[in-house]
């Protein structure tokens, strides 16, 4: 016996349910669509990271150059990178911030504001000192659909 289509709703949408002799059958749907990331980012797994590359750039740093520090900041942000992508982190993008201040009685003061999806989103950071520098390398895992 070949199936009918018949359409049925309650609020007038139309909703498609296959008949067979007396018995409706409704058709049931599933998701196709992942929202979730198979791999995702793990921040204790990037404070090694972090660390590992602070530590090999800066331990060797005697003195605070000003003419270097922005590209040393630019060599620590691109090492972090590449270690962090070679991890393949599922729909995740990347944000890499260096900073390197002089330690001479200086303070700095930053504040980040974006939109937080305390679910997917995730942060990691690793402060190094020692007694010429103060330098902050933070990085974002911000989920990406």
């Amino acid at each position: 016996m070949l199936s009918k289509i018949s359409m049925l709703g309650l609020d007038g949408s139309p909703v498609f349910f296959h008949r067979r002799g007396e018995r409706l059958k409704v058709p049931r749907y599933q998701n196709t669509f992942r929202l979730e990331p198979f791999k995702a980012f793990h921040a204790a797994a990037v404070d090694k990271i972090i660390r590992d590359v602070m530590e090999s750039k800066l331990s060797a740093i005697t003195s605070y150059q000003p003419d270097q520090t922005s590209k040393l900041c630019l060599e620590i942000a691109n090492d972090v990178l590449k270690a962090v992508g070679k991890r393949d982190y599922d729909r995740c993008k990347v944000v890499t911030q260096v900073y390197i201040i002089q330690r001479f009685e200086q303070s700095i003061h930053a504040a980040f504001q974006c939109f937080w999806d305390v679910e997917r989103d995730n942060y990691s950071y690793h402060v190094f000192e020692n007694n010429y520098i103060y330098a902050w390398c933070c990085v974002f895992g911000i989920y990406y659909d």
